[in-house]
């Protein structure tokens, strides 16, 4: 294993790294956003957009301890319905910075997604920064931030994604240029997004991973090319998006979304643009990592096909289909035609399979040797599948798993019907299809996955 390189930090600004016209950087500000979130209510108790990473996390709940029912806690303590808001908190503080007597002022009119929470708690805002002596707790954690910022680049593979991306889709004069930054926090958990903050300037505000927060820098290559979607996945919206402008209509008329798309809440080309970025992804890591490539790519395809983007494997494999083929220089904007003729040949083949009479909420007796599952498509009966088996006593998980490559079937009523044999010794347990860890999935005839994370409770 190769020990993972530290990049040279040149401090341009406090807090940020720049090179190659890329700054990565942890601003005051944006911080100071995502340690007021984190203490609301919704932050400390949701799983998933407050990352919680000690010790740093609890830093930030220790040193506000005095302030934890300042009213500004309550007035944004937004919920997972009221995303709009919590990421518009978030990310719109970007467009703010302290002036000379330690107050916020806006810098610019940047509003990322409507509501403009910021604007409208800006005295609270101000008067927790002052009772907090939040700018003191900022710059104790300096080198904290430095040693975050400096080894940024290279875990993330961020040269080889410029490159890669230079080379196959050419930024418009517009894009190319602006000023690209990168800002982060470590305690920022979900909800990624990409936007220009103003005429010049283009941010991404992905997630970072508990290993580059701790500094573990020597972890696997597949840990790393696994975390960097974060990033990838924004980055090149900035590349895709102006190519899928120039081909609005014929997406539009080709791209139907009630076929495509199981609302995800992405309208229109926005949503085509997903599918595109994600599949783009997949093309980086098939060039870059190609030992790995195709075991992660399914393991994102089951988390967007789960997100609505339901036939996101068969899109990916006929974009890789269409630019493998190309003679010479490869271009994505080379592809749009042909896949988009594609998308209109195959729509009516797009059609989410998923398991049928089966109880979610409670455990249903079954015969080991003679488990029987219903789908509500044709299946692919050809391929082996596997599945994941989570043990449960007494209605709790135990924390005991097994994963099983199904391999003797019998498949009845054109391949909508599947009798098969379950070698556990658990007696009580769930069957998981088509998530994270599982290499082989359960596709139907026209190869769209079954409805990832579908699962039985089972009792013997």
């Amino acid at each position: 294993m190769k020990k993972v390189l530290f990049i040279a930090l040149t401090l341009l600004t406090l807090n940020c790294y720049a090179q190659d016209n890329i700054k990565i950087e942890m601003k005051e500000s944006y911080e100071l956003s995502n340690i007021i979130l984190a203490l609301t209510q919704y932050g400390r108790t949701d799983r998933w957009d407050v990352q919680k990473v000690t010790p740093y996390y609890d830093d930030v709940l220790k040193y506000f301890e005095p302030v934890k029912n300042h009213p500004l806690l309550d007035s944004v303590n937004y919920s997972r319905a009221e995303w709009k808001k919590f990421l518009g908190f978030r990310t719109d503080m970007y467009a703010f910075s302290f002036d000379q007597n330690g107050k916020l002022k806006r810098d610019y009119p940047f509003n990322s997604f409507g509501p403009i929470e910021v604007d409208k708690n800006i005295d609270l805002i101000n008067d927790f920064v002052l009772k907090s002596n939040y700018r003191q707790f900022y710059k104790n954690h300096k080198d904290f931030y430095d040693k975050i910022i400096s080894n940024y680049k290279e875990y993330y593979f961020v040269n080889k994604s410029i490159q890669f991306l230079d080379k196959v889709a050419e930024k418009s004069n517009n894009e190319s240029l602006k000023n690209y930054v990168i800002a982060i926090s470590p305690l920022v958990g979900g909800q990624n997004c990409h936007r220009d903050v103003d005429r010049t300037t283009t941010v991404d505000f992905p997630n970072i991973s508990k290993d580059l927060i701790l500094g573990n820098l020597e972890n696997d290559y597949c840990t790393r090319i696994v975390e960097n979607h974060t990033l990838f996945t924004e980055m090149d919206h900035g590349y895709i998006n102006p190519i899928s402008d120039k081909y609005e209509k014929l997406i539009t008329s080709n791209f139907n979304l009630t076929k495509w798309d199981k609302e995800s809440g992405y309208p229109g080309i926005n949503s085509f643009n997903e599918y595109m970025t994600w599949a783009v992804y997949d093309l980086f890591i098939k060039e870059n990592f190609p030992e790995v490539a195709d075991s992660i790519a399914l393991q994102w395809q089951y988390q967007n096909a789960s997100r609505g983007f339901i036939a996101q494997n068969l899109f990916a494999k006929k974009v890789s289909e269409l630019y493998f083929k190309q003679k010479g220089n490869r271009s994505i904007e080379n592809i749009y035609k042909p896949l988009l003729k594609w998308c209109k040949d195959v729509e009516n083949k797009i059609i989410q399979p998923t398991l049928l009479n089966i109880d979610k909420k409670n455990f249903v007796k079954a015969d080991n040797s003679n488990f029987v599952i219903e789908f509500s498509e044709e299946m692919n009966d050809k391929n082996p599948f596997n599945i994941k088996i989570y043990e449960f006593k007494n209605g709790n998980q135990t924390g005991k798993e097994e994963t099983i490559e199904i391999k003797n079937v019998s498949w009845t009523n054109d391949g909508k019907k599947l009798t098969m044999k379950l070698d556990t010794d658990f007696d009580e347990f769930a069957i998981i299809f088509n998530w994270w860890g599982l290499d082989k999935p359960l596709t139907s005839k026209n190869g769209i996955l079954l409805e990832p994370r579908s699962y039985i409770l089972v009792k013997k």
